[in-house]
């Protein structure tokens, strides 16, 4: 794993999720971002979704984490690693009643630290504008699925938008 200075500052995320940067894609010329994250009992995690360019791996430190990869669901326990690919639909989430602690690795590095640091400053609310707007200033390498390509990217790139002319 990567040793590239002391790690930042807590991220505390509307989820529950305490995000400990390890490596940024900054420290690392876009190779990688990595973290640790404590999730909390019964987080449901993120909707199902796909990269375009980038492979993450989990890899369970402490307790258990629940991880759907295409369509396959696992449950990985401390020392177990789930890599996907990219394009390939996954989530991941912790159903169950103790905390689980993970390390998430992201190559190449994409806007999942971007994504953490808006999220950890908005508090409760997501800011779905400022999430958009991320996205599209990465050319779109998040999408969610089950929402044709053709309707979501100018979802995307409308509530990017929506979100400059209100920042502005």
């Amino acid at each position: 794993m990567s040793d590239l200075g002391p790690p930042s500052p807590v991220l505390r995320l509307p989820t529950g999720e305490a995000v400990t940067i390890r490596a940024s894609g900054r420290d690392t010329a876009g190779a990688l971002f990595e973290v640790d994250a404590l999730l909390p009992p019964g987080l449901g995690g993120p909707p199902r979704h796909r990269h375009l360019v980038q492979t993450e791996a989990f890899t369970v430190l402490e307790g258990r984490l629940r991880v759907v990869v295409g369509a396959e669901t696992r449950e990985l326990r401390a020392g177990d690693t789930a890599t996907v690919p990219p394009t390939v639909v996954h989530a991941f989430s912790n159903p169950f009643d103790e905390p689980a602690r993970i390390r998430m690795r992201e190559t190449p590095a994409g806007p999942l630290e971007e994504q953490f640091r808006a999220l950890a400053r908005a508090g409760r609310v997501p800011p779905l504008g400022e999430l958009a707007a991320i996205n599209v200033r990465h050319g779109l390498p998040f999408a969610l699925h089950g929402v044709p390509d053709l309707v979501q990217r100018p979802a995307w790139r409308l509530l990017a938008r929506l979100h400059g002319r209100r920042h502005r």
